[in-house]
């Protein structure tokens, strides 16, 4: 690009003076006066021909206006008023005689004049208003640049706010659905695992006809007592366990020890009895799921006094939990064993209270054994036997007669009572190996 052509471009880039007399000698002297100054000149011999100037330029470039007060046809006031409309932003600069002064001075306001100049004027003066001028227009344009920056680093600062704000929502969103997964998929497995367990006490309970419903029983009485003693829920669940599991370690035992009563045993006997705890630690040991109440069932044939096993523990020494199994065991194997009732037998443990038994416990163990075996002598009250095909069984309902498949294998065993899972099992059974005979159970009246 030429040197002249660079030129152009840089003086259109300048802001411009617009000067407005009608003395040709006035106009020069300010073009010649303003030549050196970083602005363009635009020049006018009457208020109307400034206005047309006006509508010809960029109105953003005007930065300043200079108008004599008297020209003909339109004073220098009434041109200004018009001008302001035209180029709002422009500072307007009245030059006028001493003899108008006055006049200049009340129509300051009406026209919103920035400054006013006397003729004649001091150079020096007139530049350094020109160049106050010039400073202000190039602030002004540069704050309304800065303006524009913010806005739009604002509007984008905004999206990307909106855009980040939708994402973290997005994100929060996916988290929330990923937790209800995760706690769905939790509580599936946690049932099928509480499944499981009754399904395996199920069967650690057939090696034993006199101890029907005993694990369930003892975990049932256990599970209250461990609430009542402001457990909490993990450690109550760990009671539970180890009340459905406690007599795992009894899988591999002698039939002829297993059938006799406690006090039938002979030393011999007792002795191997009594290892079935830690044999029920140990099977469940590999578990970690397990460990715990295996700890719990470890204790259990612990003394109060110390004079238990196998680590002959004594009072609070002896875990909570394992208090708690021990008394909730014995009470259901005696009503089990005898045909005592249920006031008899807690009267009958009252005499271990303190040797035997954690005395803390006994009124836990009254409250939960009378809520728990009064609620299964509701049931049996008002209750009713009949056949029902696999689709017909619902959860609450309790077996009464071994249920075996069409080959001989027992698949529940009389007293289990139904939940979906072996609601479930019973189904698949009868697809693949089907039960000679419906299955006979008992249930309340209101679940027919």
């Amino acid at each position: 690009m030429a040197d002249s052509e660079q030129a152009d471009t840089v003086e259109e880039s300048y802001p411009i003076v617009l000067c407005v007399d009608d003395e040709t000698s006035i106009l020069r002297a300010l073009r010649r006066l303003l030549m050196d100054e970083e602005c363009e000149v635009e020049i006018a011999s009457s208020g109307a021909e400034g206005l047309h100037l006006l509508s010809e330029i960029e109105i953003d470039r005007v930065a300043l206006i200079f108008s004599d007060q008297r020209m003909p046809e339109m004073t220098g006031v009434e041109f200004l008023q018009q001008a302001k409309e035209k180029a709002p932003d422009a500072l307007r600069v009245m030059l006028t005689g001493y003899a108008d002064l006055d006049a200049t001075m009340a129509a300051v306001n009406q026209g919103q004049i920035w400054r006013y100049l006397t003729k004649p004027w001091d150079d020096k003066q007139l530049t350094l208003l020109v160049r106050d001028a010039l400073k202000q227009y190039h602030l002004a344009r540069e704050n309304e640049r800065l303006q524009s920056v913010v806005h739009e680093q604002n509007e984008e600062l905004k999206n990307w706010n909106d855009r980040l704000k939708q994402r973290v929502l997005d994100q929060t969103d996916r988290i929330r659905q990923k937790s209800e997964d995760l706690a769905r998929s939790n509580k599936l497995l946690r049932s099928s695992i509480d499944h499981v367990l009754e399904s395996f006490a199920c069967m650690i309970e057939l090696r034993d006809e006199s101890l029907r419903h005993h694990a369930r029983n003892t975990a049932a009485i256990a599970e209250k007592m461990a609430e009542w003693s402001r457990m909490t829920p993990a450690e109550i669940r760990q009671v539970r366990v180890a009340a459905l599991l406690h007599g795992v370690g009894k899988l591999g035992m002698d039939d002829l020890i297993l059938k006799k009563n406690e006090q039938d045993l002979s030393d011999e006997e007792r002795k191997v009895y009594e290892q079935f705890p830690i044999r029920s630690q140990t099977a469940l040991g590999p578990i970690a799921e397990l460990q715990e109440a295996g700890v719990l069932i470890r204790h259990l044939l612990e003394r109060f006094d110390g004079e238990g096993g196998p680590d002959q523990l004594a009072g609070e020494a002896i875990p909570l939990g394992s208090r708690i199994l021990a008394m909730a065991e014995k009470l259901d194997r005696d009503m089990n064993e005898t045909s005592d009732s249920l006031d008899v037998v807690l009267e009958r443990m009252k005499s271990d209270l303190g040797s035997r038994f954690d005395p803390a416990l006994i009124k836990f163990l009254h409250d939960a054994a009378k809520a728990h075996y009064s609620a299964l002598d509701s049931v049996l009250e008002n209750a009713t036997r009949k056949e029902c095909g696999p689709r017909m069984l619902r959860p609450g309902m309790m077996i009464l007669r071994d249920v075996y498949s069409g080959t001989g294998l027992l698949l529940l065993k009389k007293g289990v009572v139904l939940n979906e899972g072996n609601i479930n099992a019973l189904k698949r059974y009868y697809d693949i190996d089907t039960p000679e005979q419906d299955v006979l159970v008992l249930f309340k009246d209101d679940e027919s």
